[in-house]
């Protein structure tokens, strides 16, 4: 089971990209001929086209107008949590967790397949209904919010499966938010309907430590591919549980080391770089520490070198994100 879709050229497939500012919808990214603008209804999304705006609403309409309420109706005592974790107001901090999020997106989903692989597979987070919760933590800093690295705002401080029935027994504030973001859940399904790998969505909460309101995100999940079932008895050579540990090294500690991890775009189907992000031009772009995995020497990262000294497996990184995949 994976987050990552693995069949190119067809509806809902995209490619990655290393800048975090780009249009919700196609992904194209600001430069001389396109001005990315803000959703006028949350302020936070991202479009470049009244286009791509209007193609995206029917996904983004509810969760708009409830971010928007958010915005505009901020709760007595969240202006005093926020300034005591470093932000400003509610705005900053969603711009923050927003760009925190889509910086480690690919270490967040492997994650994500790693506690679906862990809880028996993707069904059995179906009945019942479970979520995946990330616990974040703020990181200190002296920065402005505008000049704050993106990767750097927030560490992971754990990530558990619960099911959401008995989380939410009597949350009628979550349940209101579950149904309004039932459209969509239902324009992701609509948005992977004719790929032939695609399992359905997993639920998504993230909370921070010190303040009271938590987001939710729905990641897709796709099974393996063909290709790829080999190696699924390389890793039972090697122990599952230990080559999940070690993926949950890599992934902790790309967040919580500084090196996030993403896909090359001229090579999406090779397992993820570990990177950097530096800002270029008015924006952070991410940049891999080295072009493939074998130009990798300990030295080029301290807390990259550290973390890949935690694995038990004895399989090389490349090799373990690889047969990982075929979990």
């Amino acid at each position: 089971m994976s987050s990552e879709d693995t069949v190119r050229g067809i509806p809902g497939s995209s490619p990655s990209f290393t800048e975090l500012r780009r249009c919700r919808e196609c992904g194209r990214t600001q430069d001389g001929g396109i001005r990315l603008q803000r959703c006028a209804g949350c302020f936070h999304v991202l479009y470049c086209s009244k286009t791509c705006q209007k193609k995206g609403w029917k996904a983004h309409k509810s969760l708009c107008r409830a971010n928007a309420n958010v915005l505009a109706n901020p709760q007595s005592g969240w202006d005093q949590q926020l300034q005591a974790i470093g932000f400003e107001s509610i705005s900053v901090f969603s711009d923050a967790l927003g760009q925190w999020l889509d910086a480690h997106k690919c270490a967040l989903q492997l994650c994500a397949d790693v506690a679906i692989i862990r809880g028996g597979g993707y069904d059995s987070f179906q009945s019942p209904q479970k979520m995946l919760l990330f616990a974040l933590v703020p990181r200190s800093s002296t920065d402005l919010p505008s000049t704050r690295n993106p990767s750097l705002t927030f560490q992971l401080k754990d990530s558990a499966p619960f099911v959401i029935e008995d989380h939410f027994a009597e949350g009628a504030g979550f349940w209101r938010d579950w149904d309004l973001a039932a459209p969509a859940r239902a324009a992701m399904n609509e948005k992977y309907a004719s790929h032939p790998l695609y399992a359905g969505q997993l639920p998504i909460l993230v909370s921070v430590e010190g303040f009271s309101l938590s987001q939710t995100a729905y990641f897709p999940q796709f099974y393996p591919h063909p290709s790829w079932l080999p190696g699924a008895a390389i890793l039972a050579e090697a122990g599952r549980d230990i080559v999940l540990d070690d993926m949950l090294s890599l992934i902790r500690g790309s967040i919580n080391e500084g090196f996030p991890l993403r896909p090359l775009e001229h090579a999406p189907s090779e397992p993820a770089l570990p990177g950097s992000f530096v800002r270029s031009n008015g924006t952070w772009m991410w940049q891999p520490l080295f072009p493939d995995w074998s130009k990798y020497r300990r030295g080029q990262h301290r807390g990259l070198d550290e973390t890949l000294d935690t694995f038990q497996s004895g399989i090389a990184s490349r090799e373990l994100m690889l047969y990982f995949k075929s979990l």
